[in-house]
């Protein structure tokens, strides 16, 4: 059921603009991103005010003194050939919005893929009718699966960088410059270059119904507000002059879930390729129902690359708003967490010895009490908790099945 009205919106510093993405003027509270000259300077909970301009005042005030400096150059990756890929089935009525976001970058050499993972339905391409833009081509992906339907998408790309954003968000116009920027700080040669991915923060869209501000209270997308590199060993002198350290939890680096997600990632062509494909046992519309993204950051990091997460990379998603959609989506989380678990230790069995050891941390992650548990306000329902718990009981069982099934179909 909808909630009292939240204004969702976006501040820039220098010429003092709110864009209001969702909610309005009068609404009793407001999430805002602080944007100046490009860069993200906080993310702020307000209350209390009274009009724009004092929302505007309370939003500055709340970021004085946070740092923007940045270790890259502003358009330093202008000259960047990139491809944007976004995977749907054409069922989400916020496609159209999605394409025309990525159309409206700020970077000028890119192309983007719309991958159809239903072409047989006719949605997609109807869905986008009205959109003409050169930029744009709509390929098949018959075979379902997120997984084969991210393979599908680089395998037709002909960029350098492959990023990657979802049919139900927003990516601000300065989002996949912003991700070039950090790749073009890396100026080694291909043989010695250490930034392998980069990630950006995800953040409300709109938070009209109990369940996208239980989704949010429990914790929401990774939200890193400051420049941050994430290794699986000691990070290069390259990667380190770029942020701090990031603290990936007591899962990590077998599990990544702190690092990024698939609604704002961005990959080196070169990487993935060494990578390999996005695992089709893996990811929504399998059994495992996701993890494909957060086994592809815990791949690159294996082969001895640094992701890099940039908070100026903004992307607002559009959470699930009925409650049986978050139910289903926390069971997905589960069982897709538990499903990446159980390849790690399967593919590597040294991951075993490495969870053993962290199990106390993650046993006070998922205490009773625990902000995991109980989320950041009250009265987030405990059955959310319950039913992620029982995905991720089922989730070694259900990749174990979904690799067997998927062999069958092989022969």
């Amino acid at each position: 059921m909808p909630t009292s009205q939240l204004l969702i919106g976006i501040v820039e510093v220098k010429s003092r603009e709110l864009t209001v993405l969702s909610g309005s003027h009068d609404a009793s509270e407001a999430w805002v991103v602080v944007r100046d000259d490009d860069a993200t300077a906080g993310y702020h909970h307000l209350t209390g005010w009274g009009s724009a301009e004092a929302l505007i005042d309370s939003a500055l005030q709340a970021t004085a003194g946070a740092s923007t400096a940045r270790a890259w150059s502003k358009d330093g990756g202008a000259d960047i050939n990139a491809t944007v890929v976004i995977c749907t089935v054409g069922t989400n009525p916020l496609l159209p919005r999605a394409v025309e976001a990525v159309l409206g970058q700020e970077h000028a050499r890119f192309e983007l893929i719309v991958v159809d993972n239903a072409p047989t339905t006719g949605r997609v391409p109807a869905a986008l009718s009205t959109i003409e833009d050169p930029r744009l081509r709509i390929i098949d992906a018959p075979q379902a699966g997120l997984s084969h339907a991210r393979n599908a998408g680089v395998d037709a790309a002909r960029g350098e960088i492959i990023a990657f954003t979802d049919d139900d968000a927003q990516v601000h116009p300065g989002w996949l410059g912003a991700m070039l920027d950090v790749f073009a700080a890396d100026q080694a040669d291909r043989a010695d270059q250490a930034i392998g991915a980069v990630t950006g923060p995800v953040f409300p869209a709109e938070l009209k119904h109990e369940s996208q501000r239980f989704f949010e209270a429990r914790g929401g997308f990774p939200k890193t507000l400051e420049p941050t590199v994430w290794t699986a060993g000691q990070p290069t002198e390259q990667a380190s002059r770029l942020g701090v350290p990031g603290d990936g939890g007591p899962l990590f680096p077998v599990a990544t879930a702190r690092v990024g997600a698939g609604v704002s990632m961005a990959f080196r062509r070169h990487v993935l390729a060494q990578v390999g494909p996005f695992d089709t046992r893996l990811g929504a519309g399998t059994q495992t129902c996701g993890g494909e993204d957060l086994d592809s950051f815990a791949r690159v990091l294996r082969l001895g690359y640094e992701v890099v997460t940039t908070p100026d990379a903004v992307v607002h998603h559009v959470h699930r708003r009925d409650f049986d959609g978050l139910m289903k989506q926390t069971y997905g989380d589960g069982a897709g967490m538990a499903a990446l678990l159980t390849k790690s230790v399967l593919t590597h069995p040294a991951a075993l010895f490495t969870l053993a050891r962290r199990v106390p941390a993650i046993a006070r992650r998922v205490a009773p009490g625990s902000e995991r548990i109980t989320g950041t306000e009250p009265g987030v329902p405990p059955e959310l908790t319950r039913n992620e718990v029982r995905g991720f009981l089922r989730g070694p069982w259900l990749f174990l099945a979904e690799a067997l099934q998927q062999r069958r179909l092989r022969r």
